[in-house]
């Protein structure tokens, strides 16, 4: 993968983090929110990983 592509790929992914974290919780079930929250952990995992290949 090319520093472009990673570039590109970690906006996309802080946008869609972006998203949900600022969903308004109140309205959501417990497992709305557990799902929300490992889509949350699931987002910043990824954009760590291309974060670190983008030192190396």
């Amino acid at each position: 993968m090319d520093k472009v592509e990673a570039d590109k790929n970690i906006a996309i992914y802080k946008t869609e983090l972006s998203k949900y974290q600022n969903l308004n919780r109140s309205l959501l079930s417990r497992d709305e929110m557990i799902m929300i929250d490992q889509k949350i952990i699931h987002l910043k995992e990824r954009i760590k990983f291309l974060s670190i290949s983008l030192c190396d």
